[in-house]
């Protein structure tokens, strides 16, 4: 009896840990663009294969699935919604700290999220 009860908490355990953010980095020759998005309220398999798919003409992208999003974003718009979907990600910006004032903007405004700027890690 004892061993029955034992094996949904060892299948707890050995649950499989699934990636909950993603990084994208350009990879090619024009202007760099590393940004992170890490899945909120986004079901996983939508979130991986929808959201973490780039979409800029005549550019190409390194994708990877982790964890979390790394620390050094220079901003994170916290709670980002896309238009007209309901789900919530937090996307992390470590690119270009000149664009901020642009992002912030965009974070607030359309995507009615919240802008942080991290302290210096």
């Amino acid at each position: 009896m004892k061993s029955i009860l034992l094996v949904p908490v060892l299948l707890g355990v050995m649950a499989e840990v699934h990636a909950t953010a993603c990084l994208i980095q350009s990879d090619d020759e024009q202007e760099p663009i590393r940004l992170c998005q890490q899945n909120m309220t986004i079901p996983e398999n939508l979130f991986e294969e929808n959201f973490c798919q780039p979409n800029i003409p005549e550019r190409s992208f390194k994708i990877e699935l982790i964890e979390t999003c790394p620390a050094g974003a220079y901003g994170i718009c916290e709670g980002s919604r896309t238009e007209g979907v309901g789900y919530q990600q937090s996307i992390y910006y470590y690119s270009n700290a000149s664009d901020a004032p642009v992002l912030k903007a965009y974070c607030e405004q359309i995507s009615q999220g919240k802008w942080i700027e991290p302290t210096a890690q």
